[in-house]
C-alpha cells in the first residue's frame, strides 16, 4: 500500500475515533454545580440518629486529580457506640464501579475500585488509599447494624433519595445493590496508591458548596487522589456507614487521563518520516547502481 494511501487510512481512524468520543452517551450526574457532580441524599434517614445522618456526596474531576467530599453527621473517625465489637462505627469504604455491572456482579468479579478514607474503620485494607481488583465484604454484623438493605427500609427508614438523587428508589436500590448483606468495606483488592486529606478550607477553594443545595453537615470529609491511579468512563460510586444505617451512590463520568504525547500523532510523523528515509535510500541505490 502506497504511504499516501497508509496516512489517509490513519487520518480517517483518527476522525472515527474523534466521532465515537463526541457522539457517546454521557453519564446522568446527580447535579452539577461549579464543577462538582452532586447526590444529594435524603436528610433524617440516618437510623440511630444525627451522627449517621449522611447528607450528600460529591466529585470533581481536574485535568490529574480527582476531588471526593462527603458530608452529614458522622466524623472521619467515628462515634462512640457500645454495641459495637470495638465500640465505634465509622464510615464505611468508598466504592467506584466502572463497569456497567450491578454491585455484586462486580464486587465477585474483583472489577471494583475502592478507596480507605476513614483509618479507623473495620476495612480489610491495610491501610487508606486507593485499591484496585476490589472485592467487597460486609462489617455491619460487628457493628450492631442491618442485615441487608432492606431490613433497614423496612425498619422504617425509607424515603425517596435515602441513598442520594442517584438512585432514588427501592427499586433503584434493590436492582444495583441487591437485598442481601450490605457490602461496605473493601474485602480484597490491591493498593495502588495514596489519598490526600483536605481540610475545609481547601474543599472550599476547590468550589465545594454542600450549602447551596442546604445540605452542610455537622461534618465534611474531603480527600484528593491522582487520577492516573483511577479508572475511567462512566461510573456508580457508593458508601455507607459501617452499620448500614445511611449511605450515599453517586453516579458520573471520568475522563481517561490524557497521554503525555500524541501518540497517534507520533505514530503518523513515524510512518512520513520512515517513508521519506525508504525515499532516499531508494534513491540512493538508483544513482550508484
Amino acid at each position: 500500500m502506497k504511504l499516501r494511501n497508509i496516512a489517509t487510512l490513519i487520518a480517517g481512524m483518527a476522525a472515527s475515533l474523534g466521532l465515537i468520543s463526541i457522539t457517546g452517551q454521557q453519564a446522568n450526574a446527580g447535579t452539577l454545580y461549579q464543577n462538582w457532580n452532586y447526590s444529594i441524599d435524603a436528610f433524617n434517614d440516618g437510623s440511630g440518629g444525627s451522627a449517621y445522618d449522611i447528607k450528600g456526596m460529591a466529585v470533581k474531576e481536574t485535568a490529574d486529580s480527582i476531588f471526593v467530599a462527603l458530608t452529614g453527621g458522622m466524623p472521619l473517625t467515628g462515634t462512640y457506640a457500645s454495641a459495637a465489637v470495638d465500640k465505634n462505627i465509622g464510615w464505611g469504604d468508598l466504592f467506584f464501579n466502572f463497569t456497567g455491572n450491578n454491585f455484586q456482579t462486580a464486587s465477585d468479579a474483583k472489577s471494583l475500585f475502592g478507596i480507605r478514607f476513614a483509618g479507623t474503620n473495620d476495612s480489610n485494607a491495610s491501610s487508606t488509599g486507593i485499591y484496585k481488583n476490589v472485592q467487597a465484604t460486609s462489617v455491619t454484623g460487628i457493628n450492631n447494624g442491618y442485615s441487608s438493605l432492606q431490613q433497614y427500609n423496612d425498619a422504617g427508614w425509607y424515603k425517596t433519595n435515602t441513598l442520594g438523587t442517584d438512585l432514588p428508589t427501592k427499586a433503584d436500590a434493590y436492582g444495583y445493590l441487591g437485598q442481601g448483606s450490605v457490602l461496605n468495606v473493601i474485602g480484597s483488592g490491591t493498593k495502588v496508591g495514596d489519598i490526600t486529606m483536605l481540610t475545609a478550607g481547601a474543599l472550599t477553594a476547590a468550589g465545594l458548596d454542600f450549602a447551596h443545595f442546604a445540605a452542610s453537615g455537622t461534618e465534611t470529609i474531603g480527600f484528593q487522589f491522582s487520577k492516573s491511579l483511577f479508572g475511567s468512563g462512566d461510573y456508580l460510586a457508593h458508601v455507607f456507614v459501617e452499620c448500614a444505617n445511611d449511605g450515599v451512590a453517586l453516579a458520573g463520568e471520568l475522563k481517561d487521563v490524557p497521554e503525555p504525547t500524541g501518540l497517534g500523532g507520533l505514530a503518523v510523523v513515524g510512518l512520513v518520516v520512515g517513508g521519506s528515509q525508504l525515499r532516499k535510500r531508494r534513491r540512493v541505490r538508483v544513482s550508484v547502481n
